[in-house]
């Protein structure tokens, strides 16, 4: 489903899948020799289900007929909202390789981190069902838990190598390659419910037995690695380039060509998993670059979009 229509009103064309997921990083640093420091913002959100889960809730959203007999329902809802400081290492054990490992320390902002398994069925012009739920979060999206905010406290370790020989290079970064937030007396709810009520546009509502514990105790978040890889190969003016994502036990490929003897050493790319075509520039000492990248023309349709923009001033 399209970005715009899976973040509002699901008005757009079910496509198959499993899983949605957002990475965003904001980074303000400076470079001073060998090291490196700098203010980072983060905000991940990953959504897992299973396909009768996504059809269930399209039909749902857009008044169509529900579909006969129990149907599985799963969930998992994960999502990390941090600040901090990032501290970096530049050094090169010997000519053409160089490592570069970086240090994070985070300040939670927020956080959602939970599961529902169970069943639904439409019955009496309602859905009922069973459930089990497992939550902890920052804020209470189902059953308004009212508590003190918790303090999230943590720290992510990355990891950046370099190598370049001749006309060839590559390149390997692993970010959140061990990342830890720890959230002090955060809240949770764990237990079961037997009927699930969405009568109410936008509003959900577990109704009419809920039964199980709510509390708070200190709970620490992982963070799931990312890792990017990129080859490249220039050939007279012409480069020639692969690269990769890892995400979720998900693997993305993209093979694309950038033009060096034209200003902006222009780039296309496509992303063969999503389809998505990628555009780029970037100035001849590698400071500051811009990739755009969309799996169609039209935004409002796009399922896969990929925004980058960097720039880095160096004395």
């Amino acid at each position: 489903m399209a970005i715009k229509a899976f973040t509002d009103q699901w008005d757009n064309r079910l496509h198959s899948g499993d899983i949605a997921w957002t990475r965003n990083r904001l980074e303000f640093g400076v470079n001073h020799g060998a090291f490196y420091v700098g203010y980072i913002q983060r905000y991940d959100y990953t959504l897992r289900f299973n396909d009768e889960t996504a059809a269930l809730y399209y039909r749902e959203e857009n008044d169509l007929a529900y579909p006969e007999g129990d149907v599985p329902v799963s969930l998992h809802a994960w999502h990390s909202r941090a600040q901090g400081v990032k501290f970096a290492w530049h050094w090169q054990p010997f000519p053409g390789l160089s490592v570069q490992p970086s240090l994070s320390l985070l300040n939670g902002w927020e956080f959602q981190d939970g599961s529902l398994q169970g069943f639904l069925r439409h019955q009496d012009d309602a859905l009922t069902g069973q459930a089990d739920l497992v939550y902890r979060y920052t804020d209470d999206l189902l059953l308004d838990h009212q508590f003190d905010k918790p303090a999230g406290r943590g720290f992510a370790l990355d990891l950046l190598l370099r190598w370049q020989v001749d006309q060839h290079s590559a390149e390997l970064e692993i970010q959140d390659l061990y990342g830890r937030l720890r959230w002090r007396q955060a809240p949770y709810t764990f237990g079961k419910f037997n009927t699930v009520d969405r009568g109410a546009s936008d509003i959900v509502r577990l109704d009419p037995a809920f039964s199980g514990a709510r509390s708070t105790e200190d709970y620490l978040q992982r963070l799931p690695a990312y890792v990017t890889g990129q080859y490249r190969w220039q050939r007279e003016n012409w480069q020639w380039q692969l690269n990769a994502e890892l995400f979720l036990s998900r693997l993305w490929l993209r093979p694309g060509v950038s033009w060096s003897a034209k200003p902006g050493n222009p780039y296309l790319g496509y992303e063969v998993r999503d389809g998505q075509w990628v555009l780029g520039i970037q100035d001849d000492e590698k400071r500051g670059f811009l990739q755009f990248g969309s799996d169609t023309w039209s935004l409002e349709d796009a399922r896969s979009l990929t925004l980058r923009l960097g720039y880095q001033y160096q004395w």
